[in-house]
Order: C-alpha cells, then sequence, then structure tokens
C-alpha cells in the first residue's frame, strides 16, 4: 500500500511540473512579438526545440538550447536581467523551461503561444 502511495505522489509531482501554470509567465502571440522588441531592448528569443526542429525552422532571431541542456548552459547565451521569450510548439516543454529559468532567477519570461510557421509568416 505504501508503494501505492509513493507512485501516486510521484504522478502528481510530474503532473503539477509538467501542467501548472508558472507565476509571472506571460503569454504572448507572434502579433504581439515585434512590438514587444520595440518596447523592450534586452529582449531574448530562446527556442528550447532540439537542434533539428530549430533548423528545419525558426525564428532568425532566437537562440537555440534544448530543453535538457537548458540547465547547463543557460549562462552562455543569456543572462538573469534579460527578458526571455520562450519558443517551442509543446506546451508542457515551455513550461518546464520556464520552470527551470525561474529557478535560476529569471524574473521577467514570456511564453509564445503561436507556432513557428505562424511566426516566420508574419515577420
Amino acid at each position: 500500500m505504501f508503494f501505492a502511495y509513493m507512485i501516486a505522489a510521484m504522478l502528481l509531482v510530474y503532473a503539477y511540473r509538467r501542467w501548472v501554470p508558472i507565476h509571472g509567465l506571460k503569454l504572448m502571440k507572434c502579433s504581439e512579438l515585434t512590438q514587444a522588441k520595440k518596447d523592450h531592448p534586452n529582449l531574448k528569443v530562446l527556442d528550447v526545440r532540439d537542434v533539428s526542429e530549430y533548423t528545419a525552422c525558426h525564428l532568425k532571431e532566437s537562440v537555440n538550447i534544448s530543453l535538457g541542456r537548458l540547465p547547463f548552459v543557460w549562462d552562455k547565451e543569456l543572462s538573469t536581467e534579460d527578458e526571455v521569450i520562450i519558443v517551442t510548439p509543446n506546451r508542457s516543454e515551455g513550461l518546464l523551461a520556464a520552470r527551470k529559468l525561474k529557478k535560476v532567477g529569471f524574473k521577467s519570461l514570456f511564453y509564445l503561444t503561436d507556432d513557428c510557421h505562424s511566426c516566420t509568416s508574419s515577420r
């Protein structure tokens, strides 16, 4: 019975970390991206997809750090003072990336809700 409770607790923690929104994470659409770049000069676009997906379609000014490498190499491209827009078509990956960045001290995080194809066509 103890193991059943442990497994249930682990599943709840997994679901929480994957789907519960992050406090302070703002949602952004592609139509707002151009204006946001003008308003915030230190805005960085972070694409957390794998390299193969990134090379197939990406925003020209984005930085690619895959989700698995993010905790280890974020400081080479980003600063905690930067305002970061997270780009990935998978919502749960975007939330995980936001959690990892919040954990190391990022305060201004955005999640781009539209997919890559709609953004590249609206640039």
